[in-house]
């Protein structure tokens, strides 16, 4: 029998210094029974970099025709297409195709360099957008994890803060395209 996903909530006080944009954010995110729980967190911080109420998880490792988080309008056009990890020029370009926006984000340095080398010429630049998240605390962002989980969170500069009640994660993004 196949393993099911495991329901994770998150309740998180959101405050984007570089948009003026705060809000609150009442989450449910299914954690993939082939995802670790530091891919899961990391989905939830490219959730909080392009936060907004149209935002939503997707099956994300559960279907190939989706990625990790989109925005649709009303009509149900797909506005944001939000991926992680390392995706081939194709998968670029088919995202580019079926939304306005795509917005890529890396985690593992060592191979993101290489991958980024490969296909920055290759992928439509008016649509694309590529960060690169980094960690600089000593502790894993796994340490926040709880399948309830009260969390606060402020954006500013090129630093997004993650925390609860004992510990705060900072994280670095850089836009590589």
């Amino acid at each position: 029998m196949a393993k099911s996903s495991t329901i994770y909530k998150a309740e998180i006080i959101y405050s984007n210094l570089n948009n003026h944009y705060y809000d609150d954010f009442s989450l449910t995110m299914a954690k993939h029974p082939s995802e670790n729980e530091e891919r899961m967190m990391n989905r939830l911080i490219c959730f909080l970099l392009c936060a907004n109420q149209n935002l939503e998880f997707t099956k994300g490792l559960s279907s190939t025709d989706e990625p990790e988080l989109w925005e649709k309008d009303l009509t149900g056009q797909i506005v944001h297409w939000i991926e992680m990890g390392e995706p081939d020029e194709k998968r670029i370009k088919q995202a580019a195709g079926k939304s306005h926006k795509v917005t890529i984000f890396t985690t593992k340095k060592n191979t993101a360099e290489q991958w980024f080398e490969k296909i920055k010429d290759k992928v439509p630049h008016d649509k694309v957008n590529i960060f690169h998240l980094e960690n600089l605390s000593e502790e894993n962002i796994i340490e926040l994890v709880s399948k309830s989980m009260k969390l606060s969170c402020t954006i500013e500069d090129d630093s997004i803060y993650l925390s609860n009640d004992q510990r705060t994660i900072h994280y670095k993004y850089q836009r590589k395209i």
